[in-house]
């Protein structure tokens, strides 16, 4: 086992899933306490459509995701303000024009297949050390931005309507939000992949919210399940040479059945 441990591309693995864990924890509080899951995965299939794109060019493919993500973001904002009642439609039309421009982009793109799978699938093991400094700065910038404004945040997500009565800028505030989440979860596709990332990003934090009594505390348990889940499926993949996105997201679900049975044993207890 200690020889397991002595590879660079496993200590690499182990390094990115820890902060990609940070972003997972932090991001998926943010979406399941703001009720808007769905949009991760719009964002997630958007981002292919950027993936598409940047094969396509020649240019490298975590700035073409970053960039649809981003813009599939701003327009949810734009959808968000406009068009309430039928966000989930236009996530579902953004879901399903990001996946057919990247498939046709793709299937144009001479040689495509090189490395296509790590994002429909994910690929921990080949995470660059580049990726691996990518990820810390957005963390940082991530927790930098929590930790000076989550009083606002927390009013926002939970009394929109008080926040604009107390001068705070609601919609600059959802913007950097949508942004944010866009860029998390083009980052977590790296680990999971895009079919998986929905799956990470949302199990760990809605198991936390059974179990923590503020965002604050929901947001740090969200952290350490999403680490947890992703160790568990890096070594289970290992053992049994199985897909290790695939294997996450089992160890995921399998948590989320664990802790939804103690919850209701619990609470039966106390009746």
């Amino acid at each position: 086992m200690g020889e397991f441990f002595s590879y660079s591309f496993v200590q690499n693995a182990l390094i990115a899933s820890f902060f990609i864990s940070i972003c997972a924890g932090i991001i998926g509080s943010i979406v399941v306490s703001n009720k808007t899951v769905f949009l991760t995965g719009g964002v997630a299939h958007s981002a292919f459509g950027g993936v598409g794109v940047a094969l396509y060019f020649g240019f490298n493919a975590t700035l073409g995701a970053s960039f649809a993500g981003v813009l599939m973001g701003l327009l949810m904002v734009y959808a968000t303000n406009k068009y309430k009642n039928r966000i989930d439609t236009f996530i579902a039309a953004s879901w399903a024009l990001g996946m057919a421009i990247g498939i046709i982009l793709i299937d144009l793109t001479p040689g495509y297949g090189s490395d296509i799978t790590s994002y429909l699938f994910g690929s921990i093991i080949a995470v660059a050390p580049n990726d691996i400094v990518s990820i810390a700065i957005f963390d940082l910038v991530l927790v930098v931005f929590v930790v000076v404004y989550y009083r606002e945040l927390l009013s926002i997500f939970y009394d929109s309507e008080f926040c604009r009565l107390k001068k705070i800028n609601v919609q600059v505030f959802n913007i950097i939000i949508f942004i944010l989440v866009s860029l998390g979860v083009v980052m977590s596709m790296g680990v999971a992949g895009l079919i998986l990332v929905l799956s990470i990003l949302s199990i760990p934090a809605y198991i936390a919210t059974m179990f923590a009594s503020s965002l604050k505390a929901q947001m740090f348990l969200s952290w350490g399940l999403s680490l947890l889940f992703m160790w568990i499926g890096f070594f289970v993949s290992y053992v049994y040479d199985l897909s290790i996105g695939a294997c996450i997201v089992i160890a995921s679900v399998i948590g989320m059945g664990i802790a939804i049975l103690f919850k209701k044993i619990s609470y039966n207890l106390k009746l």
